[in-house]
């Protein structure tokens, strides 16, 4: 279990769920911030890091995890913005 899904359960109050449950939410929900993390990646990078992460994303064994980390070389508030991301998704996950 990755410190996403962690954060998740911890910020969430999963505790109540079945482990299929926590399993499935904890995927759906981490899409969701992975894919929100990186359009806001983007307007961030400069062109040069954008076709880094572009040749990164076309190698099929690449993980979010990877992409993750690439992101954090390249971004210094990238705590913030993931943080930030996962308050988004949750707010509208919530309502």
């Amino acid at each position: 279990m990755n410190a996403l899904s962690k954060k998740l359960i911890a910020d969430w109050d999963m505790e109540s769920l079945s482990e299929q449950e926590r399993i499935d939410f904890i995927d759906r929900v981490s899409r969701l911030v992975y894919q929100a993390v990186l359009v806001r990646s983007l307007d961030i990078l400069s062109v040069v890091e954008q076709e880094e992460l572009d040749r990164l994303l076309d190698v099929n064994s690449t993980t979010p995890e990877d992409v993750f980390v690439f992101l954090d070389k390249k971004i210094p508030t990238f705590h913030m913005l993931v943080k930030d991301e996962v308050e988004a998704v949750k707010q509208d996950v919530l309502v």
